[in-house]
């Protein structure tokens, strides 16, 4: 009797596995076929939209939308990244939180204060209520901001508190919006180490669901569903919604609003579609076997979004079976099987898993009957497991659609991760397909009892990890792009410059000035880009003896740190390093007030902590620029010149003096002996 169950669900399972296989396999073709015909005819006739293009559009004002409850652990940390990051002006951070949620109101407010960009949107209803209601009450906050701006924002992006956000995500979307109503971009989950087999599992779903599967759907299909971040919303998209839905733009009443949201534009006639943009950069990479080496390569860096996924199978089969509910389930009941034909077949993929994760297990339990009954029957005594001769033709033909499959997602794989993750994408399968059949389960349970009681399925959120400090430095972008990106220097001298930072250990900026290839003032400008941060020239007149007064001298010339502004509640210091950990902190506790941080020149920033200082302490008296100006030795004009090129170098202007053959080493000396009695007359008040 178990033996005949065995057969028949080996039936079941073959002639499931090549229905599914040839559906699979349909998509697959299409994608290589599409990329074919677009190489043979159509290459030659496309111009890539290069950076330069994405700069030249005037930057319309967009809003991020990050709803949080309880993301106290990540959400401080990634706004501040996302700040330092972007290579965009015009945008503010709408974060939706709850009234009993007190820790993650401040790790938002611990920005807030400091960066004027971040707003807090408090929810009226205890939380958790669910994502789609937390982004309703977002746009609410919004459209507050925009009445007391006077503004009115054109982009909306919606992300999560774990997100990393390219650099250059929102420039890429102001080039696309409003042309086209809804934009995604892909989502590229972080490389973890090999152990991680269940969130290796995520990034081999993604590589091939957003580098090819939603490809296909957008070329079959006007929409595609929104993977709820890294998505870019038209604002005129928005109003049309707000006005239809009274201001509810998000179904409150499914688990994955997201995915309803893209499919709620094709009875309104807009169309969305996948962004994939890569944008080319150099990087250093160790070559040599024995003997280690340096080398600049060109690579392209998708602009995506990168986050960590849950790396425990608990976490995992609670969050796939959220999306199993909302997509599946709550999707086909919600939404039905709208559209035409080929809107219906891409809904009837998203809602066959329902039935392929639990094939995808019967047919592991029918294989390990089947090697369990050659173990106990090893000369072929038991009874067969294949009934009939055409069974046996579709194992065979499901054995070459599952290579096919797992041909195509070690390529996906590699294209977003390199060979390694693409090569454990096999054995990962298996995980996968487990995780998915649990989640699966979950997922069809809670739907039931939410229908038999009537009640909402409750916001089971999952727990999210950012990267550190040195894992977020791999996904910003690097000085040396920048700089040739901004044709300060050429590839060649890049090269020498790295080759020089080999040797010596010192930074690359550093380098470039050294060796006479950048200014320090090229060097600011870039680095505030960045680094996120505004660039700043230092004017004595404008620093004020109460901040000097609390601020001690000698951490001011050890963090390189100057007070030079107080404006709007904040006070602006200028920095040489404005990422140095705790900086912002220590100098908010020795300051008593917000400070926000700018950057400045080494050079420039410890020549004016040392006349401030001196100014402070009324030891200033007559510098020995203005001396020798007075004594009609030099010019003002000479003046100018020698003290810009000492900001330049960082030598003692006496030394730039001389260099220049402007003084003699007597004329100087002197100078110093008048500047010594002035500052007397100025300590005790009287002359010699």
């Amino acid at each position: 009797m178990v033996h005949r169950v065995f057969v028949i669900l080996n039936v079941v399972v073959a002639v499931s596995f090549l229905l599914s296989g040839i559906d699979d396999l349909f998509v697959d073709s299409f994608y290589w076929l599409r990329r074919l015909y677009r190489r043979l005819f159509l290459q030659g006739r496309l111009r890539r939209v290069t950076e330069t293009d994405l700069a030249g559009i005037p930057e319309k004002w967009a809003a991020i939308w990050i709803p949080a409850w309880h993301e106290h652990e990540v959400i401080d940390r990634m706004l501040l990244n996302t700040l330092e990051s972007l290579d965009y002006r015009n945008y503010d951070i709408f974060v939706g939180s709850y009234p009993n949620d007190e820790a993650t109101q401040l790790a938002v407010e611990s920005v807030r204060e400091r960066h004027f960009q971040v707003h807090k949107i408090i929810c009226p209803n205890p939380g958790p209520t669910n994502k789609a209601d937390c982004l309703n009450w977002v746009f609410q906050g919004m459209l507050l901001a925009e009445r007391e701006q006077g503004i009115r924002y054109e982009i909306v992006v919606l992300h999560d508190s774990e997100d990393i956000i390219h650099p250059l995500e929102l420039k890429l979307f102001n080039w696309l919006v409003p042309r086209k109503d809804m934009v995604q971009l892909p989502v590229i989950p972080l490389e973890m180490p090999a152990r991680y087999w269940t969130a290796g599992t995520y990034l081999d779903e993604f590589a091939e669901n957003h580098s090819k599967d939603l490809l296909v759907r957008e070329r079959l299909g006007p929409v595609i569903p929104s993977a709820g971040v890294g998505t870019a919303l038209s604002r005129a998209l928005l109003d049309e919604l707000a006005a239809a839905r009274q201001n509810q733009l998000f179904n409150v009443n499914s688990l994955t609003e997201d995915y309803e949201f893209g499919l709620s534009l094709l009875p309104l006639k807009r169309r969305s579609i996948l962004a994939q943009y890569k944008v080319l950069r150099m990087e250093t990479r160790t070559r040599g076997l024995w003997r280690r080496r340096q080398e600049l390569h060109q690579v392209q860096e998708a602009v995506a979004v990168r986050e960590f996924f849950p790396d425990r199978f608990r976490l995992a089969v609670r969050q796939k079976s959220r999306w199993v509910l909302g997509i599946a389930l709550q999707g086909w009941k919600n939404l039905g099987w709208q559209g035409g034909w080929w809107s219906r077949y891409m809904l009837y993929r998203d809602r066959k898993t329902l039935f392929t994760n639990v094939i995808n297990a019967l047919g592991y339990l029918v294989v390990a009957y089947w090697l369990l009954d050659l173990v106990r029957y090893p000369r072929g005594q038991s009874a067969s497991m294949v009934p009939a001769r055409w069974v046996w033709d579709v194992i065979l033909l499901d054995t070459f659609l599952m290579a096919h499959r797992l041909i195509e997602r070690v390529v996906a794989v590699h294209g977003v991760a390199g060979w390694k993750q693409a090569l454990l994408s096999i054995p990962r399968s298996v995980v996968g397909n487990v995780v998915n059949f649990c989640a699966t389960f979950v997922a069809v349970t809670q739907f039931w009892n939410a229908e038999r009681t009537g009640q909402r399925v409750p916001w089971q959120k999952t727990t999210h990890a950012f990267p550190s400090l040195r894992e977020l430095r791999e996904h910003r972008r690097r000085l040396g792009d920048l700089l040739l990106e901004n044709r300060v220097v050429s590839v060649a001298q890049l090269r020498e410059a790295l080759a020089s930072q080999q040797r010596n250990g010192r930074k690359l900026g550093q380098v470039l000035t050294g060796l006479g290839y950048i200014s320090e003032q090229d060097l600011l400008a870039v680095l505030g880009r960045q680094l996120g941060v505004p660039v700043c020239n230092v004017d004595q007149r404008m620093i004020q003896r109460s901040w000097l007064e609390r601020l001690p001298r000698d951490v001011a010339e050890k963090s390189l740190a100057l007070p030079v502004r107080f404006a709007n509640g904040v006070l602006e210091v200028a920095c040489v390093n404005p990422t140095a950990p705790g900086l912002q902190e220590h100098l908010e506790e020795l300051l008593g007030c917000p400070v926000r941080l700018h950057l400045a020149g080494e050079n420039e920033l410890r020549l004016a902590i040392g006349r401030a200082y001196l100014a402070l302490e009324g030891q200033a008296g007559l510098m020995l620029g203005e001396l020798l100006v007075n004594a009609g030795t030099i010019t003002p004009q000479q003046l100018r010149q020698a003290l810009t090129q000492q900001q330049q170098t960082g030598h003692k202007l006496g030394e730039v003096l001389q260099d220049q053959g402007l003084v003699s080493p007597e004329m100087v000396i002197a100078a110093l002996r008048e500047q010594q009695a002035s500052r007397l007359v100025e300590t005790t008040g009287e002359s010699r």
